[in-house]
């Protein structure tokens, strides 16, 4: 396995592209019982934040309300690097990935929630964007922000 630099940067159009793009993201979060708990959440980016939906209740929320520092992750692997290989270690992976660190909040204010909700609609089911969105579904689903405040982009070739 070779070292990756600082030369395996992605450039801000890469990074972003790759942030409108990838659908599954991983959340991770502070648990108060000293454990680290990630999962993995849809997830779309827009304002420079990412947003995601689920359930009001559940350990993702509560990890939140602990504490609302958060890590987020997303990756694509392209390929394996193994032509001409000999030694197994020596095999490597295209790929291209996003680590960032922000603040996570849940949105309480309806218009910024049913917006977030929408945006989601677009990416993951855009055939039903002309659809109204139900105000009481609206506020049952908990929308979780993340603030970002810092993200390294990297890939390897």
């Amino acid at each position: 396995m070779k070292h990756r630099t600082k030369k395996h940067l992605l450039t801000q159009e890469q990074i972003d592209n790759l942030l409108y793009r990838t659908e599954v993201g991983r959340l991770g979060t502070y648990s108060q019982d000293g454990y680290p708990y990630v999962l993995p959440l849809h997830f779309v980016y827009f304002d420079n934040k990412i947003y995601m939906h689920g359930l009001p209740k559940g350990k993702k929320i509560d990890n939140i309300k602990f504490n609302s520092n958060v890590c987020f992750e997303i990756d694509e692997m392209i390929s394996l690097l193994y032509e001409g290989v000999e030694n197994p270690c020596d095999v490597n992976t295209e790929f291209n990935s996003i680590i960032l660190r922000g603040t996570a909040s849940l949105i309480n204010d309806f218009d910024e929630k049913y917006n977030a909700l929408l945006k989601i609609v677009e990416k993951f089911t855009p055939h039903l964007t002309n659809k109204q969105l139900p105000p009481k579904m609206v506020k049952a689903t908990a929308v979780i922000k993340i603030d970002i405040l810092d993200y390294v982009g990297r890939y390897y070739k």
